[in-house]
């Protein structure tokens, strides 16, 4: 009988152990999930892209002193490149403990990869300073803050990145949707004109906040990275609950292949709305790119 005791209580603890790694370890830590990518599009040397997505800066899930330690792991990683697909920040201002833009910033820019650091703008981005949506061309703070910290944002346009395996073309494009002021607006991005600014034969990158413009991209791409769903934010039995895509599941998370054009879904860091994942751990992305 003392036995049975044991195991139960045992048993109970190996449970409540599990629960906690599913529903609470997730919104605290965060894990590095690795990608290999070989696209028939990439030429030259393999890339390694460390990907950045979702901070969502804000206190208790994420502060500036977790925000650190995800930048000093993600310089631990090697990368050739680092690559921030939006939402820095956390975009409700009714949240009182928000660190400001301009101190979060401060942070990544100890992010260190030879050939850069490059962002775009999220939705939350552009919500966290609604003001600036009607002004455009100008940027809202978040982005003004990163194109000063040296953190180039590419707000649907495109850089060659020369290096001695090969020069590249990267190319950002803007949101596709913003919600603030209780309405839902047109976001800035636009895919012509972001694949309009590269130029020649060299290979593309594409970074975009959300995954809803893949299925219009061309063939000439070969890597589209973005974020947005948080891998679902709240999973069960492995599946999202709900994914803020009008294509519902089908780009949900994790390296997805169709037509022979290959896009990478980071899971994110941070969360929206809710201050809490279940079952989605926060990730760094890493993508190791090379030619088929």
């Amino acid at each position: 009988m003392h036995l049975l005791k044991v195991y139960a209580k045992g048993t109970r603890r190996g449970a409540l152990r599990r629960f906690a790694r599913w529903a609470v370890e997730p919104s605290l830590r965060f894990d590095v999930v690795r990608h290999v990518v070989r696209s028939e599009r990439w030429a030259g040397a393999p890339l390694r892209i460390v990907v950045i997505s979702d901070l969502h800066a804000q206190v208790p899930v994420m502060g500036l002193e977790r925000v650190a330690r995800i930048v000093a792991r993600a310089n631990a990683l090697g990368a050739d490149i680092m690559l921030l697909p939006g939402d820095v920040s956390f975009g409700l201002k009714r949240m009182p403990r928000r660190p400001h833009p301009e101190e979060v910033v401060q942070v990544l820019a100890r992010l260190e990869a030879p050939l850069g650091r490059y962002a775009v703008l999220g939705n939350h981005d552009w919500r966290e300073d609604y003001a600036a949506l009607r002004d455009q061309p100008h940027l809202p703070r978040i982005g003004r803050a990163l194109e000063a910290a040296g953190i180039p944002v590419l707000e649907n346009r495109a850089v060659r990145i020369e290096r001695a395996g090969g020069a590249f073309w990267l190319a950002g494009m803007g949101t596709e949707r913003i919600f603030g002021e209780g309405r839902l607006d047109p976001g800035t991005a636009d895919l012509d004109a972001t694949l309009a600014a590269i130029r020649g034969d060299d290979p593309a990158i594409l970074m975009m906040h959300e995954p809803d413009p893949f299925p219009q991209v061309p063939e000439r791409i070969a890597l589209s990275v973005c974020g947005h769903t948080h891998g679902g934010q709240l999973t069960a039995f492995g599946r999202a609950l709900v994914v803020p895509s009008r294509h519902g599941t089908r780009y949900a998370y994790g390296h997805i292949r169709e037509g022979g054009r290959d896009l990478v879904v980071s899971g994110g860091l941070g969360c929206s709305t809710i201050p809490l994942r279940l079952g989605r751990m926060p990730e760094i992305t890493v993508v190791e790119l090379s030619s088929a």
